[in-house]
């Protein structure tokens, strides 16, 4: 049982929505994401849309690389999906 389950039962029911959007503005707040170059171009397009593969043939690299990058960059990010690095990386300047 969390610490705001036992102050605040009324709330309870809520924590699971709000400590998850607690923890994406924690993680923007905190994040000190230094990525690359090479991250901070993968994650631009990533925002525009495009696949690993499509990524991968635009930077003249193989999908394999594209990924290692994108979990280098979900981890220095704390971020858990393409969508969720994009939405921090335009949230601290990146894109």
């Amino acid at each position: 049982m969390t610490f705001s389950e036992q102050s605040f039962p009324d709330l309870s029911r809520q924590d699971g929505v709000l400590s998850s959007r607690a923890s994406d503005l924690e993680g923007i707040r905190d994040s000190g994401a230094k990525l690359s170059v090479r991250e901070r171009m993968i994650v631009i397009l990533m925002s525009s849309g495009l696949s690993n593969k499509e990524i991968a043939r635009q930077l003249s690299i193989a999908p394999e690389t594209v990924k290692s990058h994108a979990k280098s960059i979900f981890l220095k990010m704390t971020v858990r999906s393409r969508a969720q690095a994009v939405y921090r990386a335009m949230a601290l300047g990146f894109i």
